[in-house]
C-alpha cells in the first residue's frame, strides 16, 4: 500500500515538475528551432502561429462566430468618425499643412510615463509604434500597463514589429508575419484592438514588394514615415537639432509628421523631457495642430 502512495506521490510530482517548465502568458512554446517544452501554464494554451513559433496564447471560451479574437480576447468596437483606409501607402505627411503628427516609436520604456505626463500637461494625442521584445518584453506587466495608459489617455498605437528587425532582412514570408502578428495578438490581448498603422524599423522597407504585399494581406493600410526625425539614436537627444528638423517642414508650410523614441543611448528623463518640451512649444508657437496619425491621415487606425 505504501508503494502504491508513493509512487502516486512521484507520478503528481513529475507532473508538476513538468507544468512548472511550461510557459507562461504569450511566452514561446515550439517551432523548428524550439527546444523547451511544448506546454503552456494554466488558462493558456499552445497556438501555431507559423512553422518558426507557436506561442502560449490564453485558452479560447469563444467561437469565432462570436467576434473573438485568435487569442480568446472578443474584440473591441473601435469607433471613429474616420473611414476605413484601402491598400497600404507610405506616407510622409498630413493632409492637412497645419498638422503636426507627434509620432513615437521602440516603447514601452522606462521613461514612457514621463512621457505621457507630460503630454498629458499639454493636451497632446499622439501616436506610438510599439515593439514586443525590444527595451520591455509583452510578457512583462508593465507593458501591458504602459499600452492600456496609452490607450485610455486617447493616444494611438501602431505596431513596430516585435523584435525590432528590419523586415526586408527576413528570409522568408512567414517570418515578416510573425513579426507583425505577435504584436497584434498582444494587443488584442491588452487592449482589444489591432492596429492598422505600422512604422518599418529603421524605416527600411517601403520599396520592398514582398514587405508591402505581406503587411497588406495583414490589414495595414499605412507604413508611417516622417518628415521632422529627430534623430534623437544618434545624438543623445539634441533638442536645437529637433527644433531646426521641423523649422526646416514650417518653413516650406508643410504638415509635419516628426519621429522620436521611447528611449536612446544617453537617454535621460531630463533630456527626453527637455527635448519634447521644446518641440512642443515650438510647434505650437508655430500655429500647428497636433494630432494622431488617424486624424493627419484622415483614415481608420485599427482594423
Amino acid at each position: 500500500m505504501k508503494s502504491i502512495i508513493i509512487s502516486g506521490i512521484l507520478s503528481l510530482s513529475l507532473v508538476a515538475l513538468s507544468r512548472a517548465s511550461c510557459g507562461g502568458g504569450y511566452a514561446q512554446c515550439g517551432g523548428k528551432t524550439f527546444s523547451g517544452e511544448n506546454c503552456c501554464i494554466s488558462g493558456y494554451e499552445c497556438t501555431y502561429i507559423n512553422e518558426w513559433y507557436s506561442e502560449c496564447k490564453p485558452a479560447t471560451t469563444t467561437s469565432a462566430s462570436s467576434g473573438s479574437t485568435t487569442s480568446g480576447q472578443k474584440m473591441k468596437y473601435v469607433e471613429s468618425i474616420y473611414p476605413k483606409g484601402t491598400g497600404i501607402k507610405p506616407v510622409y505627411q498630413c493632409i492637412n499643412p497645419k498638422h503636426w503628427a507627434l509620432t513615437m516609436d521602440d516603447g514601452p520604456t522606462q521613461y514612457s510615463d514621463i512621457i505621457l505626463d507630460l503630454l498629458k500637461k499639454y493636451n497632446i494625442k499622439a501616436t506610438f509604434f510599439v515593439c514586443g521584445n525590444l527595451y520591455m518584453k509583452t510578457s512583462n506587466p508593465e507593458w501591458a500597463r504602459i499600452i492600456k495608459r496609452m490607450d485610455n489617455e486617447g493616444h494611438i498605437i501602431g505596431n513596430h514589429t516585435f523584435d525590432h528587425v528590419e523586415l526586408p532582412k527576413l528570409a522568408t514570408t512567414d517570418e515578416i508575419i510573425n513579426q507583425m502578428k505577435q504584436i497584434e495578438d498582444a494587443l488584442y490581448a491588452t487592449i482589444g484592438k489591432k492596429p492598422a498603422f505600422m512604422r518599418l524599423p529603421c524605416l527600411n522597407g517601403n520599396s520592398n514588394q514582398t514587405v508591402m504585399n505581406t503587411l497588406e494581406s495583414l490589414g495595414y493600410n499605412a507604413s508611417v514615415n516622417c518628415n521632422a526625425d529627430s534623430m534623437d539614436y544618434a545624438n543623445g537627444g539634441d533638442k536645437e537639432y529637433a527644433v531646426r528638423a521641423l523649422s526646416k517642414q514650417v518653413a516650406n508650410n508643410n504638415s509635419v509628421i516628426s519621429l522620436n523614441h521611447l528611449l536612446y543611448g544617453g537617454a535621460t528623463a531630463e533630456n527626453i523631457i527637455a527635448m519634447m518640451t521644446a518641440e512642443i512649444e515650438y510647434m505650437l508657437a508655430q500655429g500647428y495642430k497636433p494630432v494622431t496619425m488617424e486624424e493627419c491621415l484622415g483614415i481608420r487606425a485599427y482594423q
